[in-house]
């Protein structure tokens, strides 16, 4: 017999119970890989779920914005509808104006000034 069949037979369990303890080995080290394996996997889930979470939480503080300022800008719309729709649409460009600092030409605007 050569030497590398002598050795190849030194590497055979010699009883069913060496061949047992080999076995419960490699079967631990498989369970430990799957342990790895799933706890990683567990906490990946963990932190896409909380980012998820997050990333909703922002945008439901966005769109509430949103909807704040579209309410305000809807009333200030039916203000000005309010305020166009009147007969007298003439006396409120008129006002506007003159609150804008425009005059008719030639005309002089005085105010009055408060002395303190």
């Amino acid at each position: 017999m050569s030497a590398n069949a002598k050795d190849a037979r030194t590497d055979r369990p010699k009883s069913r119970k060496q061949l047992k303890s080999m076995h419960k080995q490699s079967h631990k080290a498989g369970r430990f890989v799957q342990l790895v394996f799933f706890s990683t996997l567990l906490v990946y889930a963990a932190s896409v779920i909380i980012n998820t979470q997050a990333e909703i939480a922002e945008q439901k503080a966005t769109i509430e914005k949103l909807e704040a300022e579209i309410v305000e800008a809807q009333q200030e719309n039916d203000e000005y509808i309010r305020l166009l729709s009147d007969d007298d649409e003439y006396e409120y460009m008129l006002s506007a104006a003159i609150e804008r600092g425009y005059a008719y030409p030639r005309e002089t605007r005085y105010y009055a000034k408060s002395v303190e």
